[in-house]
């Protein structure tokens, strides 16, 4: 009898996640019906979007008329938000909101190069995009050790800007573009270990810590800004030597149409970006160190009863992420090849940690962030320079800014943080 009873009982249904599809089914429903009213109301007949790929193939260009297309998408939006309403199978939603997404996407640039004389040079703007995407990939990468080993890094735009800074500096001094990157990475691993001392040793509170150490890399790349510029025989700002990257071709690989534009014809910091995040993804999910790693930053008491010694193994993590946002501060100066200016990060440093939330504290997940931010500041600064856009330039760029506090709005709620992120801990303690 209670065999049969257990057999005939109901399967455990999440009730937020039927909540959660209900209201992106809305969602969606609705912007599909606001985007296709909108072109209905604003976009005429004669309007064309053109695309174009403008590095491999001079002659390929695709013409499409702007009202029907936008239409199209708003019905796929649409559908896919009655799909979710009418309940679809569990594991379809992330499926059916990559479509929506995409599709809306897809509509907005349509109808934003779609002025006379505008064309979406896809291989330039989706190369740029990657490009672009890069300080949230560095910026984010460090923040998933660190919070993966349990210390909170609020201190990554002052890590930006030492490396900035520093990568500009030594690369003058030295006139080695090279030996600029070293010093960004090991200014930045400085950085961070202050943090890590603080927060490990002295268990202060990591938030503030990171808030200071932010001010203090402020102030202190401005004052260092202001002496060299008094100094005799400055040089504009310590510009970059005349040896700065260019863009490095993968031989064959940079002709391939598209693909080879923007994956295999780019800045060298693009390859280490792109290689650094499935390197960290392997060694957080693959190796004896990542599982160390996410113990002591999911339950650092069962990590220590297996005799992993919490606080030098978070110590030395939060330490080595800082070679990471180094070198993503050099992105700023070396990789431009600009001279370093004050504050010049603009607080992408906060970018970045909301691209880590946005990512799950997954590698591969916060690759998949920086891209959605790098397209958007590209987009912005492509629209803003065609300069005939409906659209003005300052709102144009807010629109990375926007994206960022919309998506984190969107997902904050279902991101999950590491358990034991932002505290402290004593051996012995349960």
């Amino acid at each position: 009898m209670a065999t049969d009873t257990q057999a005939t009982a109901p399967a455990h249904v999440d009730e937020r996640a039927v909540v959660r599809h209900l209201k992106a089914g809305i969602v969606y429903a609705a912007i599909g019906v606001l985007l296709a009213a909108g072109a209905l109301a604003f976009l005429g007949g004669d309007r064309e979007t053109v695309f174009t790929l403008d590095r491999t193939l001079t002659d390929a260009s695709w013409t499409l008329p702007t009202l029907p297309t936008v239409i199209a998408m708003a019905a796929v939006v649409a559908a896919c938000g009655a799909w979710m309403l009418l309940g679809l199978r569990r594991g379809l939603f992330k499926l059916a909101s990559a479509i929506a997404v995409a599709a809306i996407v897809f509509a907005l640039i349509s109808w934003s190069v779609s002025e006379p004389g505008m064309v979406f040079r896809a291989e330039s703007i989706l190369a740029g995009a990657v490009f672009l995407s890069l300080p949230f990939i560095f910026g984010a990468l460090s923040g998933v050790v660190c919070e993966r080993s349990g210390v909170i890094n609020i201190g990554i735009e002052g890590q930006f800007l030492m490396g900035a800074f520093t990568g500009v500096l030594v690369a003058n001094i030295t006139g080695n573009v090279y030996a600029g990157m070293l010093g960004a990475m090991l200014a930045g691993a400085l950085t961070t270990m202050l943090l890590a001392m603080l927060s490990t040793k002295y268990q202060v509170n990591q938030v503030v810590v990171g808030v200071i150490l932010n001010l203090l890399a402020l102030g202190f790349t401005s004052f260092m800004y202001d002496q060299l510029k008094k100094t005799e025989g400055y040089n504009s700002a310590y510009g970059v030597p005349s040896n700065a990257l260019d863009g490095i071709g993968l031989g064959f690989l940079a002709d391939i149409p598209l693909v080879g534009p923007v994956l295999f014809a780019q800045n060298i910091f693009v390859y280490v970006g792109l290689v650094a995040v499935f390197v960290v993804w392997f060694l957080l999910f693959r190796t004896r160190w990542g599982l160390r790693t996410r113990s002591v930053g999911e339950h650092p008491a069962a990590a220590d009863s297996m005799g992993v010694a919490v606080n030098r193994l978070r110590f030395w993590n939060v330490t080595a992420a800082g070679l990471v946002s180094g070198f993503g501060g050099a992105f700023f100066t070396l990789a431009n090849s600009l001279a370093f200016t004050k504050n010049m990060t603009a607080g992408l440093g906060f970018v970045a940690l909301a691209v880590m939330i946005v990512g799950r504290w997954n590698p591969l997940g916060v690759l998949a962030g920086a891209l959605i931010f790098g397209f958007a500041s590209q987009m912005a600064e492509y629209l803003d320079v065609a300069g005939n856009s409906i659209v003005p330039g300052p709102f144009l760029q807010m629109l990375p800014y926007v994206v960022t506090l919309v998506v984190v709005a969107g997902l904050i709620g279902r991101a999950k943080a590491p358990a034991a992120d932002g505290v402290p801990y004593n051996p012995g303690d349960k």
